[in-house]
């Protein structure tokens, strides 16, 4: 088994998302600053299907996260440092054909607004 990391920051005020994947788990370990994870899930047999859910990630609140598959997700710096974050997915990244789908973070599918917030 290969375990598969990778690490990515996030400028305040900023917001990386929103991204989907159809086969991995992404499993996030926040390791700087603050930030917020918002999740909409497009999973209808699930019991949160069609609805909005927020976990806030902090120094003072150290946590493993999983987003499984289906979901959407966005992160948002809510802090005012840099954001560092290693995430763990649960298969490896293939280069030919990536397990990832892209919205913007303004997109009329996701009833969510990050306000002002600037993304990509």
């Amino acid at each position: 088994m290969t375990l598969s990391f990778y690490s990515f920051t996030l400028r305040p005020g900023l917001v990386k998302g929103w991204g989907l994947h159809r086969h991995h788990e992404d499993r996030y370990f926040l390791m700087q600053g603050e930030m917020e994870l918002v999740l909409y899930d497009v999973r209808p047999e699930s019991s949160t299907y069609g609805q909005i859910s927020k976990i806030y990630l902090s120094p003072h609140n150290h946590r493993l996260v999983n987003i499984p598959p289906f979901v959407w997700h966005a992160d948002h710096n809510v802090g005012s440092t840099d954001v560092m974050v290693v995430n763990f997915p649960t298969i490896q990244y293939n280069h030919k054909a990536p397990d990832k789908v892209r919205l913007p973070i303004d997109t009329s599918l996701i009833p969510y607004s990050f306000g002002n917030a600037k993304g990509w």
